[in-house]
């Protein structure tokens, strides 16, 4: 797909090209705030410098009381003294049995659900709110009520919860109404469940389990594979549209494993392979999340540890430091090739705004036209971000634009480190520059630095006709065609001649 892209004023007042000049059309438009979190994240200055603004962490009650009325608060305390110099926020998630409390706990598995363990329950719940919340409000606004609930069979011995659904949706129903009523400015965060599962999600609305909470959570994890995340937000949005909720949508969990094993044969390439496509998961979770109107996106996680193949140690956006596999050019990186592209956008996104229409497709009409999937936002200072991959996959789009710009930053897969970008090439035009690129599935970053009292500008695609087109629109109906003569042919009987016989020679 060749694609002409053109960045172009904003005092034009037409929406219909004018002199390959279109105005930036507003409408629609989505304010982002601070949408960029990370889970289990403890490293501040490392944090600071990837643009998380956010740490999601549980608060077990096993960490907190140990012991009936033993509250331990160190670790807590020192986690929100450093989350404060970096003027970072928390969300603590409240979790967990406590087996040393719970009379009716059978030991094993994680249940609450007789009076007395509940009353012990929000007693746990009161104490950590008023600890921090009450003292730090300003960083410590947003709870939330569990961790995937949905993830654990009932009667068993692991598992997030190992109750019943309903049990469980009782017990968030009395939280959630026990500490809005006692700080009624809190936000009440549901249990992040696993997946998106909209019947589940369904049956907590049903039971009375949303009534005092603000934010509906889930956790989309969707393996290597991302391009269905607008789906499922749409799913899950369609849930709360029935039940009448108009609180914000958050995903409070998603990520990528790039587990490996150092034992098997190549495992190199492999691993390589992973860790690069774990980086284009990052920018298409932010742009899908964030133009489907999720104002709050937490990467599971920061760091890796040192358990080369298992899943769990291995979604981090940081290395281990212990880590004597990273291949090349790696091996003296700290962050892995999604924490650069997690940097890419997280310091070019905070506090921009998401233009639906600041992308125009000159030729929808194309079946290749809608698969670039193309993102711009607008930051503050008047830049533009730009970013699009092809959801084709191995059929790559060319592009061109060109705009009236200083420079342009490009963060490409697959390392998304600033500069070594190397599928686009930019030329010197007059009052602008002109930038040609390949687009391939992986999703190319363009931070373009407008000229000082330029206004804002539109980013028009004219895509041309190509062999994805030719395919669809072209070769396919041939080869239909011809299929159906020959099934016609062959299936079809043919008039019988008839010949006069001849005669015999005597």
């Amino acid at each position: 797909m060749l694609a002409l892209l053109t960045l172009v004023p904003l005092g034009c007042i037409t929406a219909a090209p004018v002199r390959g000049f279109t105005a930036l059309d507003m409408t629609g438009s989505v304010p982002i705030k601070d949408p960029f979190g990370a889970c289990h994240a403890d490293s501040y200055g490392l944090m600071a410098d990837l643009g998380i603004k956010d740490n999601r962490k549980d608060i077990s009650w096993t960490d907190i009381e140990r012991g009936d009325d033993n509250w331990y608060w160190v670790n807590w305390d020192n986690r929100m003294t450093g989350l404060k110099a970096h003027n970072m926020t928390a969300l603590p998630i409240l979790d967990y049995s406590n087996w040393g409390v719970q009379t009716g706990h059978p030991g094993y598995g994680s249940v609450i659900n007789t009076a007395h363990d509940t009353q012990e329950w929000l007693e746990y719940a009161n104490q950590c709110v008023e600890r921090y919340y009450e003292n730090d409000s300003q960083y410590t606004s947003r709870w939330e009520l569990w961790n995937e609930p949905n993830l654990g069979e009932v009667g068993s011995t692991s598992g997030f919860w190992t109750g019943t659904d309903a049990e469980y949706f009782a017990l968030q129903e009395a939280t959630a109404a026990n500490l809005s009523a006692r700080w009624p400015g809190l936000e009440l965060v549901s249990a992040g469940i696993s997946g998106h599962d909209p019947n589940y999600l369904d049956a907590m609305f049903a039971s009375g389990a949303m009534e005092d909470v603000d934010v509906l959570a889930f956790h989309p994890y969707s393996g290597t594979n991302y391009e269905n995340l607008d789906a499922k937000i749409a799913e899950v949005r369609a849930v709360a549209d029935k039940w009448g909720f108009t609180g914000p949508l958050w995903i409070t969990e998603v990520g990528c494993s790039t587990q490996f094993d150092p034992d098997e044969p190549g495992f190199e390439g492999r691993y390589q392979s992973i860790l690069e496509l774990q980086a284009t998961l990052v920018p298409k979770v932010y742009c899908l999340a964030l133009a489907n109107g999720i104002e709050y996106v937490t990467w599971y996680c920061l760091g890796d540890f040192a358990n080369w193949t298992w899943g769990e140690a291995n979604f981090g956006l940081v290395f281990d430091g212990s880590n004597p596999y990273k291949p090349s050019p790696y091996q003296a990186d700290t962050y892995k090739p999604s924490g650069y592209a997690y940097k890419a956008i997280a310091h070019q996104l905070n506090w921009s705004t998401f233009v639906p229409r600041g992308v125009v497709l000159a030729n929808p009409g194309l079946p290749s036209a809608p698969r670039l999937r193309a993102f711009y936002f607008l930051k503050g200072d008047g830049d533009v971000v730009f970013i699009c991959w092809n959801a084709n996959g191995d059929i790559p789009t060319d592009i061109t634009f060109s705009m009236p710009a200083d420079g342009v930053d490009v963060f490409s897969a697959p390392s998304y480190k600033p500069g070594l970008a190397s599928n686009y090439a930019v030329e010197n035009t007059t009052g602008g520059i002109t930038i040609r690129a390949r687009i391939d599935f992986s999703p190319t970053i363009f931070v373009i630095d407008m000229k000082n009292g330029t206004s804002p500008a539109a980013v028009v695609v004219d895509t041309v006709f190509n062999f994805y087109d030719a395919s669809l629109l072209a070769i396919v109906p041939c080869l239909v065609g011809l299929c159906v003569a020959v099934f016609v042919v062959k299936f079809t009987p043919l008039n019988k001649v008839i010949r006069a016989p001849r005669k015999r020679e005597r």
